[in-house]
């Protein structure tokens, strides 16, 4: 027995030289070719690359494919000059794919080879690479509920489980939810959709169905299928009713195994037109002009998800067309407008707002949308823009449309440069829009009826809704809802609005570094109305409810 021990350790160690030895030379011969080695007895590698070389080739080529970004392909090789690896390669080029070559070890190739069975499973287990496109319409006629959702779940569960992200997708669509939610609990996961910006429990899976459709997520949005213990982001796109749509991945460790979130970017979903934002008959005709100016720069302000980008694209598609030149700065592009120039910022590549900008401003743009003003740079460039013949769209994290002017000031702004170029400030939120199929009517207590009052004040004569306290009846979510709404009370969201115009006195003040409260005192003497009274004209009008709007905007 001992004879033996020492025999496996000394085959054991021969082994290891070998090993050492092919690896070594494996770099001498990367060296020599002028090629990167790479080791991959410890590099992950995309599920979605190796399939890109079917095994019988990679093995007569001794190449795999080991990543995929865009339209390059990094691959790894044991011999260049090896025929098969070069027809695979020119294969590669003439499609319009670019190749990055790296030598690696024997022993490394075949570990990535034992990935091949890996990827048979998870083809079996996760379907096609895409989203099929027919069977998404067909689910969406079969879920009226989130109880048709968990039905067709389990149903699928027992066979064709791969189709199953397919259902959970179109139970999305059907209810326009902007986030799908996969939380992994100890027995399987909970699936949650964002509708209307609240999030609601829409059905479970079982442990086993939620990798499937995990590996399925991951196959598609272009992330390592056998990473599970770091974040990973990816997108993936959708055919569907001749419309992209578009879903951003962002996949991370949780303690049961790991959690999805997959935000869902349709634009057949999302009202763009300028009379359906929600605006006052005074605003929208306001704003109608303020956007055909030929320069000056116009902001939205608000939190993340208060609709600003929704607002700037309405702005855009009311204006760009083949006469005006449009070009955009995002991060990231959300939705593709006609006649517009689009480009993404990569801040993490050097590529900022502020560089964007001084590229953009050679390109002899009309209009430029700027998707946020995040520092000094980018707020003197927009406002110089603004000065100099451009029509500049952005954003701004405020809580209100008068806290936009301190913010720019904040950044470096110079006050008399916004003063001039600044010529309007929308601040919104979104509120929930009662279900128009059962929507309550009732009276107002005394206490609503001293908070209408109150708000309608100081609003302006000619918007001022008529209130007679005997006849006045406001709206409110059924207790249980209907089908329609799926049982929740709201269907859909509008906007509600703040809109300050820099202009005479404002102006004035501006170039004097005024703060926060100084702008609102002005404003309230000159019949400024709020974002709350704004809303309350949308609840009078049985549009939301009073409490939806005191939720979302406060009181």
């Amino acid at each position: 027995m001992p004879k033996q021990n020492s025999e496996d350790k000394l085959a054991e160690k021969l082994k290891n030289i070998h090993q050492g030895e092919e690896e070594k030379q494996a770099k001498k011969t990367a060296q020599s070719l002028g090629l990167p080695f790479i080791d991959l007895m410890i590099l992950p590698i995309q599920s979605e690359a190796l399939a890109l070389i079917d095994e019988k080739t990679a093995k007569i080529g001794k190449i795999v494919a080991i990543k995929k970004e865009g339209r390059e392909i990094k691959i790894a090789l044991i011999d260049p000059k090896n025929e098969t690896a070069q027809n695979t390669i020119e294969n590669f080029k003439t499609k319009g794919f670019k190749t990055s070559l790296f030598i690696t070890s024997s022993r490394g190739l075949n570990k990535a080879f034992s990935f091949y069975k890996n990827l048979i499973e998870e083809k079996e287990i996760t379907g096609q690479i895409e989203i099929d496109e027919k069977s998404l319409k067909e689910f969406q006629d079969k879920i009226n509920n989130f109880k048709d959702l968990q039905n067709l779940i389990d149903e699928f569960a027992r066979g064709n489980a791969f189709l199953i992200l397919e259902i959970i997708i179109a139970g999305a669509l059907k209810n326009n939810a902007s986030d799908i939610h996969l939380e992994s609990m100890e027995k399987g996961s909970l699936l949650r959709y964002r509708v209307d910006g609240i999030l609601y429990d829409a059905a479970s899976l079982e442990p086993k169905i939620h990798h499937f459709v995990l590996s399925r997520i991951k196959l598609i949005s272009d992330v390592i299928i056998n990473v599970k213990d770091k974040p990973q982001d990816g997108r993936f796109t959708i055919k569907l009713n001749g419309f992209d749509v578009e879903s951003r991945v962002s996949i991370i460790p949780a303690p049961q195994g790991e959690n999805v979130v997959m935000r869902i970017l349709n634009p057949a979903s999302i009202e763009m037109k300028l009379s359906g934002l929600g605006l006052r008959p005074d605003i929208l005709e306001l704003m109608k002009k303020e956007i055909r100016r030929p320069n000056g720069m116009i902001i939205t302000t608000g939190p993340t998800g208060s609709g600003k980008t929704t607002t700037l694209y309405s702005f855009l598609k009311e204006i760009a067309n083949p006469k005006v030149k449009v070009i955009t700065l995002e991060d990231p592009i959300e939705y593709h407008l006609e006649h517009v120039t689009q480009t993404q910022v990569e801040p993490e590549r050097g590529y900022t707002f502020a560089q964007g900008l001084r590229s953009a401003l050679r390109q002899d743009p009309d209009v430029m949308l700027v998707g946020e003003i995040r520092d000094k740079e980018t707020a003197e460039i927009s406002l110089q823009a603004a000065l100099t013949g451009h029509l500049v769209f952005s954003t701004l994290h405020t809580n209100d449309a008068a806290g936009a002017i301190p913010r720019m000031l904040d950044l470096g702004a110079n006050p008399v440069s916004l003063a001039s170029g600044l010529i309007d400030v929308i601040a919104q939120r979104l509120v929930r829009k009662l279900c128009p199929e059962c929507k309550e009517k009732y009276s107002p207590s005394k206490e609503e009826l001293k908070k209408i009052k109150e708000a309608l004040a100081s609003l302006p004569e000619e918007i001022k809704p008529d209130l007679d306290e005997q006849k006045t009846d406001l709206f409110r979510p059924a207790q249980n809802g209907c089908p329609h709404c799926n049982h929740t009370g709201f269907k859909g969201r509008i906007g509600v609005y703040e809109i300050i115009q820099v202009k005479d006195s404002l102006e004035r003040l501006t170039s004097q570094q005024p703060t926060h409260a100084q702008i609102l005192d002005l404003l309230k003497k000159e019949g400024f109305v709020s974002m709350y009274q704004d809303g309350m004209i949308k609840v009078l009008n049985g549009e939301t409810s009073l409490d939806e709007l005191e939720s979302v905007v406060g009181k």
